[in-house]
Parts: C-alpha cells; structure tokens; sequence
C-alpha cells in the first residue's frame, strides 16, 4: 500500500470512527461536528507519524542492490518481444505497400 493510500485511508477511517462517537455519545450538532473533526485529525496525524517512521527506517539498501542476472534475464524477454513486435510491423508495412501497389495499378488500369 503507498504511503498517501494509507494516510487517505486511515483519515476516512477517523472520520466515520468520530461519526459513529458522536452518536453514540448523543452529542448536539455542533459537538458531534467539532468531535468528528477532532478525531479525524487525530487520526491524520497518527498515519502522518506512522508513515514517517516506516519512511524513516525502511532499508533502502535493500532496494538498491538488486539481482543483475535476474534484470538481464527480464530485459531479454523484453527485447525479444520487441523484435518480434518490429517484424510484425515491417510485414505489415509490407503487406500495405503491396496492397497500396495494387490498388495504384487498378487505379490507373481504369483510368486509361
């Protein structure tokens, strides 16, 4: 889950948790306004800390060494995929050049 995901989802959460408290608790309108917003950001700072810290102490070497053979591997697949895609496309202009060809031939067969 991303970090603004989180955030999102942990305000929303606070949110209905400050709605379901100010009914429970029978507040008046504008009590149950000001304890819905209390209480949504509460929870807004409590995910803001939380996905500090996680930020903070997430190992980023771990993302930085990655495995060359496996990157080789799938780059290989991907270049090979592309050249077949580029043969694809080279019949196609073929066949169209063909096609357009034939079509100049009937074009100036009918005009004389």
């Amino acid at each position: 889950m991303r970090a603004e995901n989180f955030v999102y989802f942990a305000t929303v959460s606070g949110f209905f948790i400050g709605m379901m408290f100010s009914v429970i608790n029978d507040f008046s309108i504008w009590q149950s306004i000001f304890a819905t917003i209390i209480i949504t950001l509460l929870f807004y700072i409590i995910a803001l800390g939380s996905v500090a810290f996680y930020i903070k102490f997430y190992d980023i070497k771990k993302q930085l060494f990655l495995n060359v053979k496996e990157i080789e591997e799938v780059i290989d697949v991907q270049i090979n995929e592309l050249e077949k895609y580029e043969d694809f496309i080279f019949e196609s202009y073929k066949f169209i050049e063909e096609v357009e060809k034939e079509e100049l031939e009937l074009l100036r067969k009918n005009k004389s």
